[in-house]
């Protein structure tokens, strides 16, 4: 899977923007705000219909234009798929895969797949578990359109019962109003933890591989630590859905009292955390800048992996990662990288050097134009 070209229109700073991209790396060097990091960013639409940066799509729209258009061609299993994203202000964002539009964004997810890097990654083992949680979502979501469903669907429902809990009275109207939002709560959010303990054993297994191999020693591990099934593992201790259902349910009985006093949801996936550890030792309570760069680089590579675990292939972005690595572990995550297939990456400074045989392009970025050297 890579992408072959990449079509901007009043994206960012780009007025208008074609390009045609190398199977390999495809390297873009520029100084600070000159647009390198947004022909990521627009990537990211197409895989998510969404801005992996954190951006509105109103924030994505180039100055004075009424709204934004990324579209790009994708090499996948032998064929070539068109796929178009539009958003207008004040409207909704549409979606076209081969000039047919799509009744729903998510139809766009699993089209094209991405893994993003950059310096703030280092957040997923010092931060709090938001990060961690959102690094299993996103993998998930882009390998299984069912798991999309369920957590949209376990969103939505959180945010009704919480908005049940919050005008909640002793009586029972309000009581069999939350009763109604904890069952859809029951249901979805079972899918969402099962799906995230299954993967666990094999983003465990890649991300200790990694790390060894980036660092040349010490043991990186994850454990899955549930709010609702009281599981604290590596997750090859597999629970059903209906197992997991009934410790949710047991979960919620016990702090009923107290959410209703508080008035939100206090146990489910929502609440849950993946634990990094470094030896026997949650990295997040001790480890050095140097050990927290290197587990989350792990943990991206690890997460590309999985996502190539079919073998249809991943698209890295890395943007501007390289400033934070010495030569050698700089060297080692390019091979990495190299290895899972097609890669966009941003830099400050000048092109890599790579090893022999790799297939690369470079592009200079100036102030919304993009020059191939």
């Amino acid at each position: 899977m890579w992408i072959r070209a990449l079509r901007l229109t009043d994206f960012r700073n780009y007025e208008r923007l074609e390009l045609e991209l190398e199977e390999g790396l495809n390297f873009f060097a520029g100084g600070n705000g000159s647009g390198k990091t947004s022909i990521l960013e627009a990537v990211s639409y197409l895989a998510v219909a969404r801005s992996l940066r954190g951006a509105s799509d109103a924030e994505v729209v180039r100055g004075g234009s009424p709204g934004f258009g990324v579209g790009g061609d994708i090499v996948a299993d032998g064929t070539v798929r068109s796929s178009t994203l539009r958003f207008a202000k004040g409207g909704k964002k549409e979606v076209t895969l081969d000039g047919e539009k799509q009744t729903l964004l998510s139809d766009l997810v699993g089209v094209l797949r991405v893994a993003w890097f950059c310096p703030e990654d280092t957040w997923l083992t010092k931060g709090g578990p938001a990060e961690r949680r959102k690094l299993l979502d996103m993998t998930l979501c882009q390998l299984d359109p069912s798991y999309l469903d369920a957590l949209s669907n376990y969103r939505r429902t959180l945010r009704q019962r919480n908005e049940a809990l919050l005008s909640w009275t002793p009586d029972e109207e309000s009581e069999a109003l939350v009763d109604v939002w904890s069952e859809r709560l029951l249901d979805y959010g079972s899918r969402v933890t099962v799906g995230r303990m299954r993967l666990l054993p094999r983003l465990a297994e890649a991300v200790a591989g990694f790390h060894e191999n980036i660092s040349g020693s010490d043991a990186l591990g994850l454990r899955y630590r549930s709010t609702t099934t009281g599981v604290t593992g590596s997750g090859d201790d597999p629970r059903t859905e209906n197992e997991v259902r009934s410790s949710f349910r047991d979960s919620l009985e016990r702090v009923a009292a107290d959410e209703r006093r508080r008035g939100f949801t206090l146990v489910g996936p929502h609440r849950d955390d993946l634990e990094v550890r470094l030896g026997d030792r949650a990295l997040r309570t001790f480890g050095s800048q140097g050990q927290h760069r290197t587990a989350a680089i792990a943990l991206k590579l690890g997460e590309a992996a999985v996502l190539d675990s079919d073998g249809r292939g991943v698209v890295v972005l890395l943007d501007d990662i390289m400033s934070e690595l010495d030569d050698q572990r700089a060297a080692s995550l390019l091979e990495l990288v190299g290895d899972l297939g097609q890669a966009l990456m941003t830099s400050t400074k000048g092109a890599p050097a790579l090893a022999a045989g790799r297939r690369s392009r470079s592009f200079v970025v100036e102030a919304g134009e993009v020059k191939r050297q």
